[in-house]
């Protein structure tokens, strides 16, 4: 299945000045669980991102309190020895989304500073293949909203930290911590590479990451999945540097070199390969690599395709940048969509503004929207289209405004679907 997301925010900041925009965060932590709800069909995929309801909801604390405390709690589990223990990180992720945000970019400095500051027998060094060679322990994490009785459907009322240390040695947990913490303004709108990519979706690597932190106990087996792609996670991360600093020339080099890499063949490689082919103006070179989205998407039925539209509306949001390239984008997945056999069902949504009547046609009347591009494009693939509007029913982040924030509550996804 395919989905299309029809909003998407487009700034971020550090997380050091202005936690803004709360609902920007929901946006990001929602992103993941839009695309397993499209793919699976059946919910967020298995609780990905919510932790088990607990008899009595855990009482709250201040942001700063939370993360300090999930991060003491796990430093202080690392033995004082003669010689360093050195840590590698593995950027920190939104744990529905599986994103890099203003936050958890924000999460990955203060876990250096703090590691600085009070951990003088630990020492934190980049996420680079050199660095994993010589790293005994590997620190990942997520943070997302969730609601705090373990109610899958109900508001999302705290955030959720978790941070874990991967043993290399051992390839187990060697430990985890959690932590709940009130809702306060926080910029997640994604980091640029994030913000930039036309396509996303939750490949082995990502899930395996999340469910890492968020599933495991100490003592636990690390997934294959995770322990296999870390080389090159390294380096797709180094080329992610390279790309967001302006070197295109070289994050493309380090991308085809990540691709190159065992487990290396992951959306996030071949989404920096379309970025940098894009931005040096290799623009048939990114083309192909589009293509190869667009077909491992509908293959794997893991694939999202950003399209932003007006609030209220179904016309496209021209002033992005991505506009520019929408056409192409309609043209490719109408060939691909076209080849491929089935039927497909057209997905509307709309957040949670307005009279739910009105958001039940509006978005119906997206995903009619993208049914008729794609049918001007690929006339033969209009019979295996269904439109569907559910208006706010399947909100993900459920807030009723009309901003970046809720982006996704105004996406449009693409099931698979039976031509009967």
């Amino acid at each position: 299945m395919l989905t299309v997301i029809t909003s998407f925010p487009s700034t971020w900041r550090r997380w050091r000045q202005a936690i803004p925009a709360l609902a920007r965060f929901a946006a990001l932590a929602a992103l993941l669980c839009a695309s397993l709800m499209a793919f699976s069909g059946a919910g967020v995929a298995q609780g990905l991102g919510q932790p088990p309801a607990l008899p009595r909801p855990p009482q709250l604390v201040p942001l700063d309190r939370a993360f300090l405390n999930a991060a003491t709690a796990l430093f202080n589990t690392v033995p004082v020895t003669a010689e360093k223990t050195i840590i590698v990180i593995d950027p920190l992720v939104d744990g529905i989304t599986g994103i890099q945000s203003a936050a958890t970019r924000g999460f990955d400095r203060r876990i250096a500073a703090l590691v600085a500051e009070r951990y003088q027998h630990i020492e934190v060094l980049p996420f680079t293949v050199e660095n994993l060679a010589k790293a005994k322990f590997i620190f990942i994490g997520t943070f997302n909203t969730i609601n705090n009785a373990g109610q899958p459907t109900g508001p999302r009322d705290a955030f959720w930290i978790c941070f874990a240390l991967i043993d290399q040695a051992s390839k187990t947990v060697a430990a985890r911590s959690v932590a709940r913490a009130t809702i306060s303004d926080v910029d997640i709108a994604p980091a640029r590479f994030y913000a930039d990519t036309p396509v996303w979706g939750l490949d082995a690597a990502t899930i395996a990451y999340i469910e890492t932190c968020q599933r495991s106990r100490p003592g636990d087996p690390v997934s294959p999945a995770y322990m296999a792609q870390l080389p090159a996670a390294a380096r797709i991360r180094e080329a992610t540097v390279a790309y967001e600093a302006g070197d295109a020339r070289r994050a493309l080099d380090l991308y085809r070199e990540a691709r190159a890499m065992p487990e290396g063949d992951q959306l996030r490689a071949l989404n920096g390969l379309y970025l940098a082919l894009m931005a040096i103006g290799e623009r048939d070179e990114a083309a192909k690599a589009f293509s190869q989205l667009v077909s491992n998407g509908l293959s794997l039925g893991r694939l999202g395709v950003l399209f932003l539209f007006e609030v209220g509306t179904t016309n496209f949001n021209s002033q992005t940048a991505a506009a520019a390239h929408y056409a192409n984008w309609l043209n490719e997945i109408a060939t691909r969509a076209g080849s491929a056999e089935g039927c497909l069902q057209v997905v509307g949504h709309a957040s949670r503004t307005g009279l739910e009547a009105f958001n039940e046609r509006l978005s119906r009347e997206r995903a009619e929207r993208i049914i008729a591009l794609l049918a001007e494009r690929a006339p033969g693939l209009a019979g295996r289209l269904r439109p569907a509007g559910v208006g706010s029913r399947e909100v993900l982040v459920g807030l009723p405004r009309d901003d970046s924030s809720t982006d996704i509550d105004r996406r449009v996804e693409f099931r698979a679907a039976t031509c009967a």
